[in-house]
């Protein structure tokens, strides 16, 4: 395979250059597990959790991620040798392997070698599986080898029914129900029944989609529109903005997270001057200079403004690639060490992340010392790892440039 960045000539060679570089990506994401698994083996002491976590930032990915992909490579090291050859061979790509690998969670440990080689067998045919044919495929080796394993894995999922919400990156907010196959489907009747009957009145313009939309909400909130629900929203805008002098984006920050980001001045300014007939209440933090106001407790405990002020200016977990809400709010410096309930010592994080904060080898060290400076923490991990982690700008500011700087001979620490 040619090394140069001179692109092909044909199309055909177009594609038959991008097939060889994706069974490259799947060599060298085999190697990636093979890694993986070496790291937690030399680190035997430690948690999943931190050695994840390691996994997470020489990867660039989130903490979560980071599990998540050891998990696999250590599956596919010790249980599946069929599939991670398979990887390696360039028959299935990363994200199809950590498929076959998560369903393996579920298959009994003396039963995995006989659905590694099932497994391996199919995947032997070249059969042309997408991601969900694949863990079909996969779930139905699973339960031919242990059918009440794979019923107690039912039973397991229905108790862990939840809802939850994402923000999307056009205003709209993703709601996600974890439910029984039952009941999803019993309320997604209820609703397109309804939406058909509503359709059919001479004044109605909707959509059947916007039709099912409005009723999911409307039975929720047990209002006819949302404008009839209370509110409470933390809008971090330049003073410019809100005066209509500038155009710069305000930042929502939710009071139960998850749903936040960015909205245009226009808007922020209608929100603020507007409310729904419930009253909307809302704070406003103006931005106006390089950082927000600092605040300070005499308490042991970030709670009140001062819980708040953190949250808003993190936003969401300050750990790098982690952009999990903000549950938890830490103090950098232990208060067991002297570590004062302050903002310059207080950082926003995720339930997971705040608890890797404390397993052994893992230290923060705040980098901030003055106010109008970027609130900085330096995190290093126990293989040596150092990532810096910048609270974001508020509204109105150019980021500075991330930069690698070398901080000891072949030590590059990334900043921004």
């Amino acid at each position: 395979m040619t090394t140069s960045d001179e692109l092909p000539a044909t199309a055909g060679e177009c594609v038959a250059m991008l097939e060889e570089l994706e069974a490259l990506k799947s060599h060298l994401a085999a190697r990636q597990a093979r890694l993986a698994a070496r790291l937690e083996d030399l680190q035997a002491d430690a948690s999943a959790r931190s050695v994840g976590a390691q996994v997470a930032l020489a990867r660039h990915e989130s903490p979560h991620r980071g599990a998540r992909l050891l998990a696999m490579a250590c599956t596919l090291v010790d249980d599946l040798p069929h599939v991670l050859a398979a990887l390696d061979d360039g028959l299935i790509n990363e994200h199809r392997a950590e498929i076959l690998a998560s369903e393996a969670e579920h298959v009994h440990s003396a039963l995995r070698p006989d659905y590694d080689t099932a497994l391996g067998e199919l995947l032997g045919t070249g059969a042309p599986l997408g991601d969900r044919a694949l863990r079909l495929a996969a779930q139905r080796i699973a339960m031919r080898l242990d059918d009440q394993a794979a019923a107690r894995r039912r039973e397991r999922a229905h108790r862990n029914r939840r809802v939850t919400s994402w923000r999307r990156e056009d205003g709209t907010t993703q709601i996600t129900a974890v439910v029984s196959d039952v009941h999803a489907a019993a309320i997604m009747q209820s609703l397109h029944q309804r939406a058909e009957a509503l359709k059919t009145q001479p004044d109605e313009d909707r959509s059947h989609s916007q039709i099912v939309a409005d009723l999911f909400v409307s039975r929720l909130t047990g209002q006819i529109t949302a404008t009839h629900t209370p509110v409470a929203l933390n809008i971090v805008i330049s003073a410019e903005a809100l005066l209509g002098d500038g155009d710069e984006p305000a930042e929502v920050v939710p009071i139960y997270g998850g749903a936040g980001g960015p909205i245009p001045a226009s808007v922020a300014r209608k929100l603020v001057c507007s409310a729904p007939e419930m009253g909307t209440r809302v704070r406003r933090l103006f931005a106006d200079t390089d950082q927000l106001v600092a605040m300070e407790s005499t308490s042991r405990t970030f709670d009140g403004l001062l819980r708040q002020f953190i949250t808003l200016r993190d936003r969401t977990c300050r750990t790098p690639w982690c952009n999990a809400p903000i549950r938890q709010h830490d103090h950098i410096t232990p208060d067991h060490q002297g570590g004062p309930t302050s903002i310059p010592n207080g950082q926003g994080l995720c339930t997971a992340c705040n608890q890797l904060k404390e397993e052994p080898g893992w230290h923060h060290r705040v980098l901030h010392h003055y106010d109008l400076d970027p609130h900085d923490v330096e995190i290093t991990s126990p293989a040596g790892q150092t990532v810096h982690s910048r609270a974001p700008d508020p509204p109105g500011l150019i980021p500075p440039e991330p930069t690698w700087t070398e901080e000891s001979p072949g030590h590059w620490v990334l900043s921004a």
